[in-house]
C-alpha cells in the first residue's frame, strides 16, 4: 500500500511538472509554431505564425491521457479496469492528432473532421464498456444492440466527413461524391441490421447460430455490406453512369458475386451440420478428466495431497471429484450416497472479483474462496467418514 501511494504521489508530481510547463510555454510566451519549426518534422507554410499552443496543447492532452491510465491501474482493479486502461492509452495516442486537428487555425474542414473522430472514439469507448459488460454477464444482446448502432453512426460520420473535404458553397455536388456518399449511408445501414442477426449466436438451432455467429465478426460484416452495396450499385448500372468503363467488367463481376454467395451458404450448411452431428456425442471436459485420472489408481498418498492443494489454492475441483468418486466406488457406496456426500463439493462455484473495484479487493475475495473451499472440502470428508466406509487417506489442514 505505501509502496503504492509513493508511486501515485511520485507520478502526480512528474505530471503537475509537464503541465505546468506545457501551459506555461503556451499561454505565457509569444513562441510560434516557425520559431521551432526546426525541430519540428514538417510545418505547413500555413501554420508558422500560429501560436506554439497548436503543438504544445495536443501533447499536454495526451499526457493527461496517460496520467489517467496510471492513476486508473494503481487504483482499481477487475476486468473492466483493464479495459478502461487500454481505451484510455488508445485516447492518448489518438489526442495527439485529434486535439492538433481540432484548434489548428489554417483549414476549417480539417477542424470538423476532427470533431467527427473525437465522437468516432467516444462512441467506441461506450460499446467497448457495453461489450466487456455484456461478455462477462453472460448477456449477449447487451453487446449486439448498441454494437449495430455505432455501425449506423460510424457510416453518417464517414459521410459527414467526406461532404466535408469535397462540399463547395454554391458548387453542383458530383456524380461520384454523391455515389460515394451513397455507397457509406447505405452499407452502414446494412451492415447495421445484418449485425442484429448476432442475437441468435446462442440459438439451439446450429444452422441459426452459425449464421448468428457470422454476423456478430463486426469486421466481415462491414466488409460485405460496403462490397455488396457496391456490387448493387455495379448490377444496377449506377457506377456505370459515373464511370462508363467499368461496364466492360460486368460479367466477371457479375459470377463473382454468386460464386461468393454459394460459398457463404455452403460455409454456413457444412459448419451447421458439424455442430448439429457433434454435439450429442460431445464428452466434454469431464470425461477428459476421468481419462486422465483413470489410470491414477494405486498410486501414492502425496499425489493426492497435490489434488486437495490444487484444489484449496487454485479452485480447481475436477480431478478431486473424480478421486473422491474413485474412493467411494471401490468402497461399494451407493449412488445415493455418493451424491449426498460430496454435493457441496459438486456445487460450489467461487466468489467471483467485482469488475471494477479498489485495488486489493480481489486478493480480499480470493482469500475468502480459499476459506471456502477449506470449509466445503472439510465437510465432504466428515460426510465420506460419517458412512463407515474408512479414510480419505489424506488429512487436510489449512494454510494459513
Amino acid at each position: 500500500m505505501g509502496e503504492r501511494r509513493s508511486s501515485l504521489l511520485r507520478a502526480s508530481a512528474i505530471y503537475l511538472f509537464i503541465a505546468a510547463l506545457l501551459g506555461f510555454l503556451s499561454f505565457a510566451t509569444e513562441v510560434t509554431v516557425g520559431d521551432v519549426a526546426s525541430f519540428l518534422p514538417y510545418v505547413p507554410e500555413g501554420l508558422a505564425p500560429a501560436s506554439i499552443r497548436v503543438v504544445l496543447i495536443p501533447v499536454l492532452v495526451s499526457i493527461t491521457f496517460f496520467y489517467a491510465t496510471s492513476i486508473t491501474g494503481a487504483l482499481f482493479e477487475g476486468e473492466l479496469t483493464r479495459v478502461i486502461i487500454s481505451l484510455l492509452y488508445a485516447g492518448g495516442f489518438a489526442s495527439l492528432i485529434l486535439v492538433f486537428m481540432v484548434i489548428q487555425p489554417t483549414n476549417q474542414a480539417t477542424r470538423g473532421a476532427g470533431l467527427l473522430l473525437m465522437a468516432c472514439y467516444l462512441i467506441y469507448f461506450a460499446y467497448s464498456i457495453l461489450s466487456t459488460l455484456a461478455r462477462l454477464r453472460g448477456q449477449f444482446y447487451l453487446r449486439v444492440i448498441p454494437g449495430a448502432l455505432s455501425l449506423f453512426i460510424y457510416g453518417q460520420i464517414l459521410i459527414q466527413i467526406v461532404d466535408l473535404y469535397t462540399h463547395v458553397p454554391g458548387v453542383p455536388e458530383s456524380e461520384q461524391v454523391a455515389l460515394i456518399k451513397n455507397v457509406l449511408g447505405w452499407g452502414s445501414a446494412a451492415a447495421s441490421l445484418i449485425s442484429l442477426v448476432a442475437i441468435f449466436r446462442d440459438s439451439r438451432n446450429p444452422y441459426v447460430a452459425q449464421i448468428g455467429d457470422v454476423a456478430s465478426n463486426y469486421f466481415f460484416v462491414v466488409s460485405v455490406s460496403i462490397i455488396g452495396t457496391l456490387y448493387y450499385y455495379f448490377v444496377t448500372g449506377a457506377i456505370a453512369q459515373v464511370n462508363p468503363v467499368v461496364e466492360q467488367l460486368s460479367p466477371y463481376v457479375e459470377w463473382t458475386g454468386v460464386v461468393v454467395l454459394g460459398a457463404f451458404i455452403f460455409q454456413v450448411i457444412r459448419r451447421g451440420m458439424m455442430e448439429s452431428m457433434m454435439t450429442p456425442v460431445e464428452a466434454g471436459r469431464w470425461g477428459r478428466h476421468i481419462q486422465d485420472v483413470s489410470t491414477t489408481k494405486g498410486r501414492s498418498l502425496q499425489e493426492f495431497s497435490q489434488i486437495v492443494e490444487e484444489f484449496i489454492q487454485e479452485g480447481s475441483k475436477e480431478r478431486l471429484l473424480v478421486r473422491l468418486f474413485q474412493f467411494l466406488s471401490e468402497n461399494r457406496a451407493s449412488e445415493r450416497e455418493m451424491v449426498e456426500s460430496l454435493e457441496g463439493l459438486i456445487k460450489y462455484q467461487d466468489e467471483s472479483p467485482p469488475y471494477f473495484s479498489r485495488r486489493g479487493t480481489g486478493e480480499r475475495v480470493e482469500a475468502l474462496n480459499r476459506e471456502r473451499r477449506l470449509r466445503v472440502l472439510e465437510e465432504a470428508v466428515e460426510r465420506i467418514m460419517g458412512l463407515g466406509l474408512g479414510g480419505v487417506g489424506v488429512e487436510v489442514k489449512e494454510e494459513r
